[in-house]
């Protein structure tokens, strides 16, 4: 959630400032990109029937190296510097690669097989060894190959890093292109977006369930409610309805429980546990300012939220394990500069807080580093003239994609916490805002 939406929760409800907490030391550190691996992608071969057939292999070819080279792990090598004989198609010119410090180079074939069926045989050869590290062929119509590519660079990732990468996922936001605020889901770059709510009514949060559904704050009946929508078959499932604002879902570790922030019966918005139903809500906050926005840990230990108790937008994390603030289980306040931060979102190996800080006029991305011990070091993502809002972690835990008024308007990009080299993956002229990015879809099957 950015400075908007908190505005018109501040407006619909009445925020107390209570006891604050003196501000202390906080250290700012950069973190270090690793080496990158220098990758060459030549033309893929083509064996189609249609002229079509070039264009389309070199959209794919540059599609792959745009993955690669935007997980911050791969340099690609430009295809000018090749050396004529490493270019060639066939057996492989090692000491002509050897010369350009290749240290993989992908070799592709398209073959158009009958109606709308093709086949993508691609190999990452490993130049150390002069083996292949991968091969794969994958078959589906022309609409998926996007996602063989993008499954295929999740290979590489991991044959590099030994870790999966998270490019096969998608992203779901909330955009005003039909002139009402609807959520749309995408591929994880972008491409093939669709809309999947169509209330004609103000719909915002959406927050993954699972590969297929996902909840969101709907107003179709006026009143602010959470909804489970399963985005294939658009059936909406109504989830709290309790009078005032239901906002802010998070599911939890493997979708068992829902964190929310709900507005209870003349008080102030606190965070609950729910049953990922809807049933048996628990109240976890109990101050009489806002808390709201919730963000899980990924052992389910532990809930960051948003909350102005202490005068302005800050983050703080409460143990559950310890019972709910009422029974005397003080939330622990994460950010201690900044006069407003918000939007905290958990990597998902649990070391690292993404979240949004207002520095001056304008927000830019930070993460909490808890492997830094009781210092909490802050690693700075990005500094610009703009807004940077809204984060929310890549299934592998190290690209996050945002919101960022860089064109005036508000659009969706994705940076690698390792190189920082932002990139912008929606380009409409009204405003998209508000991204959560799936599980991702090879492990979940989907």
């Amino acid at each position: 959630m950015g400075k908007k939406l908190w505005a018109v929760v501040l407006m619909l409800v009445l925020c107390g400032a209570a006891f604050g907490q003196e501000p202390g030391q906080e250290f700012i550190v950069i973190s270090k990109a690793p080496k990158k691996s220098r990758v060459a992608i030549p033309s893929f071969r083509i064996d189609m029937q249609t002229a079509r057939g070039i264009g389309l292999g070199e959209e794919l070819a540059a599609l792959l190296g745009k993955d690669l080279t935007g997980s911050g792990f791969f340099e690609l090598i430009p295809r000018p510097a090749y050396l004529k004989s490493a270019n060639l198609q066939g057996e492989e010119d090692w000491g002509a690669w050897s010369l350009l410090n290749a240290q993989g180079i992908v070799r592709g074939q398209l073959t158009e097989l009958s109606g709308d069926q093709y086949q993508l045989t691609i190999k990452l050869l490993d130049a150390s060894s002069q083996r292949m590290a991968i091969g794969k062929s994958y078959k589906g119509s022309r609409t998926s190959l996007r996602r063989m590519i993008h499954r295929f660079s999740d290979e590489g990732i991991e044959w590099l890093t030994g870790k999966r990468g998270g490019l096969e996922s998608r992203l779901a936001f909330v955009s005003g292109k039909s002139g009402r605020k609807e959520i749309y889901v995408s591929d994880s770059d972008g491409f093939n977006p669709v809309q999947v709510t169509a209330s004609y009514k103000l719909n915002l949060s959406p927050a993954w369930l699972n590969g297929g559904s996902l909840y969101y704050t709907g107003y179709d009946r006026i009143n602010p409610d959470l909804y489970l929508l399963d985005i294939f078959t658009r059936e909406k499932k109504l989830i709290s309805s309790q009078r005032g604002l239901n906002i802010s879902p998070a599911a939890g570790p493997g979708g068992k429980k829902l964190a929310a922030a709900l507005e209870s019966p003349g008080e102030n918005l606190d965070v609950y546990v729910l049953n990922p139903d809807g049933s048996k809500p628990q109240r976890v906050t109990s101050h009489p300012a806002s808390d709201l926005e919730p963000a899980w840990s990924p052992d389910g230990h532990y809930l960051a939220f948003v909350s102005d108790r202490s005068g302005s937008p800050q983050i703080y994390m409460i143990d559950l394990y310890q019972g709910p603030e009422k029974a005397g289980n003080r939330p622990v306040r994460l950010t201690m500069e900044g006069s407003y931060n918000s939007s905290p979102a958990w990597s998902p190996d649990g070391r690292y807080l993404a979240y949004c800080r207002r520095t001056g006029n304008q927000f830019d991305l930070y993460m909490i580093d808890f492997q830094s011990g009781d210092k909490r070091s802050q690693v700075q993502l990005t500094s610009t003239p703009y807004n940077e809002e809204d984060p929310t972690w890549s299934p592998d835990g190290r690209m996050l994609a945002y919101s960022s008024n860089k064109n005036g308007n508000y659009d969706i990009f994705v940076i690698s916490i390792f190189s920082k080299e932002p990139a912008q993956i929606t380009d409409w002229p009204s405003d998209e805002t508000q991204p959560s990015w799936s599980p991702g879809l090879y492990e979940k099957g989907g």
